[in-house]
């Protein structure tokens, strides 16, 4: 999918005085370079930040894949009352069918 060798983005002031000394055409030619270097990779990071946000959720694929993100935690507030019948009330039970 990508190029195994990054291409280099980086040029010495002394390489692009030479280029620069080549005529019009040779600057030309590194500008048109580095735009289709700059584009590929924009591409690239844009590939990547679409893997990274799939997740079980938005697509066919297994919790256990999903990674180590911790999962969100619940919005609701823990009631005041205790969980089950309230006190004071009477309980009722299923009769015994003989």
């Amino acid at each position: 999918m990508h190029d195994p060798t990054p291409p280099k983005l980086t040029v010495s002031r002394d390489e692009i005085r030479a280029i620069y000394r080549q005529g019009e055409d040779a600057v030309i030619a590194l500008v048109e370079q580095f735009t289709t270097q700059i584009v590929t990779l924009e591409q690239r990071v844009e590939s990547l930040e679409n893997q990274l946000a799939k997740n079980s959720r938005n697509r066919s694929k297994p919790p256990s894949g999903d990674g180590f993100k911790p999962k969100p935690k619940s919005q609701r507030r823990k009631s005041e009352r205790s969980s089950g019948g309230q006190k004071g009330h009477p309980g009722q039970t299923l009769r015994v069918v003989v």
